[in-house]
C-alpha cells in the first residue's frame, strides 16, 4: 500500500473497486489498522452495504454516515466524503462526528457490554436452575426394594414429563437388575398430574409391564387422580390398590 505524502487535515484512503486499499495518508494509518488492506475490515458490518450502495448513488457534496472500527474504538461514528476518479478508484475522506455524538456512541458500547454481561449471568443462573430442577426430579421417584421380588416407587410433587423422564432410567435399570416381579407406584404425595406427563407416565408403566409381565400396582391415588388415570386407560398396565399397607399384608400372607 502506498503512503500519500500530500498533507491533508483528515484521514484519507484510495481504494480499488474490489475494496482493496491501495494508498492512504499517515492520519489514516494512525487511525485504522490497515494491515489487511481491505476497506471491509475497518467498517462495521451493518455499514458495509450502506457504503456499497451509496458509492454509486451518493452526491459527492453530501457525506455518508457510517460506523467504523478504529484502533481505539470498535464503534466510532464518521462522515465519509467520497469521490471517483477517471480510473474508477474511490477516494474517501474520514471526518469524525462531533464529541457529543461520540459520547452517545460510547454509551451504546457500555450498554452493549452491560447487556452481554447480564446475558451471561442469566445464562449461568439458568444452568444452575436447570441443574437444581434435574436434581429435584431425580429425587422425586426413588426405587426402593421392599422384598426380594417387590420394588416400591414413591412419587413426590407434580407428575410432569420432565420428572418421569429423569427417573425412568434408574427405575427401569433397577427392575431389570433386581428382577422385580411386583412393582408398586405410590401417588400419595403427588400434588397434580400435568397433561404432558400423563403420556410419559403411561409409557413408563407400559415398559415395566412388558419387562416383568405383571401390571404395576398403583397405591395412594386420590379419587381425582384415579379418575384421570382410568380415563386414560391406565388399567391396561396397572391395577389400583387401596394402600401400601394393604399390598404388603396381602404379599406376606
Amino acid at each position: 500500500m502506498q503512503l500519500i505524502d500530500t498533507p491533508l487535515p483528515l484521514p484519507y484512503v484510495v481504494i480499488e473497486a474490489d475494496g482493496r486499499i491501495i494508498s492512504s495518508n499517515s492520519r489514516a494509518l494512525n487511525l485504522f489498522d490497515l494491515r489487511t488492506e481491505k476497506i471491509d475490515d475497518i467498517i462495521d458490518q451493518e455499514s458495509i452495504n450502506k457504503l456499497i450502495t451509496s458509492t454509486w448513488q451518493q452526491d459527492e457534496q453530501q457525506p455518508i454516515e457510517v460506523v467504523l472500527k478504529t484502533r481505539i474504538n470498535p464503534l466510532a461514528l464518521f462522515d465519509l466524503y467520497i469521490s471517483w476518479d477517471h480510473e474508477d478508484q474511490l477516494h474517501i475522506l474520514f471526518a469524525a462526528k462531533d464529541k457529543a455524538t461520540q459520547i452517545y456512541t460510547d454509551q451504546i458500547m457500555q450498554l452493549q457490554s452491560r447487556l452481554a454481561n447480564t446475558d451471561f449471568e442469566l445464562y449461568e443462573q439458568k444452568e444452575k436452575l436447570e441443574q437444581t430442577i434435574y436434581r429435584l426430579n431425580s429425587l422425586s421417584g426413588p426405587f426402593i426394594p421392599l422384598a426380594a421380588t417387590m420394588g416400591y416407587i414413591p412419587l413426590f410433587g407434580d407428575l410432569t414429563e420432565e420428572m418421569i423422564h429423569v427417573i425412568s432410567a434408574n427405575v427401569l435399570q433397577s427392575i431389570f437388575i433386581g428382577e422385580f416381579d411386583d412393582v408398586l407406584v405410590d401417588l400419595t404425595s403427588i400434588a397434580d398430574i400435568k397433561e404432558e406427563g400423563i403420556s410419559k407416565f403411561m409409557d413408563l408403566l407400559k415398559t415395566i409391564h412388558l419387562m416383568n409381565g405383571n401390571r404395576v400396582q398403583i397405591v395412594g391415588a386420590n379419587p381425582r387422580l384415579a379418575q384421570i388415570l382410568y380415563k386414560e386407560n391406565f388399567s391396561l398396565y396397572c391395577i389400583f390398590k387401596p394402600s401400601l399397607q394393604y399390598v404388603l399384608k396381602d404379599y406376606y400372607q
